[in-house]
């Protein structure tokens, strides 16, 4: 009986290791707290930081970063600030004026 042969293997092997996760200078928070956060600074002046128009809790309203994350602000209540939304809005008009920017 005659033997066979066998074929080269034509792939590499991987590495199964496990990378660290990348490091997101820009985290944010979520979830209860991002709540807590919104409910607490509104409390405490429920009107646009800009505008100085009264907003409706919970969705009359966004909070902002006055230096936004990617341009390296923290995400800390210091550099928060409540702005109206909506189509005429001062956090639409900001928006758009830091698109623009960029």
């Amino acid at each position: 009986m005659a033997k066979l042969t066998t074929l080269k293997p034509r792939l590499q092997a991987v590495t199964t290791q496990r990378l660290k996760p990348m490091v997101i200078a820009d985290s944010r928070i979520t979830g209860w707290k991002l709540q807590a956060r919104r409910k607490r600074m509104w409390a405490a002046s429920p009107c646009c930081a800009v505008c100085g128009r009264l907003t409706e809790y919970p969705n009359g309203f966004e909070l902002d970063h006055i230096i936004s994350l990617y341009q390296g602000g923290p995400d800390t209540d210091d550099n928060c600030q409540i702005l109206c939304n909506g189509d005429d809005g001062c956090h639409r008009k900001k928006t758009r004026d830091d698109m623009k920017g960029r």
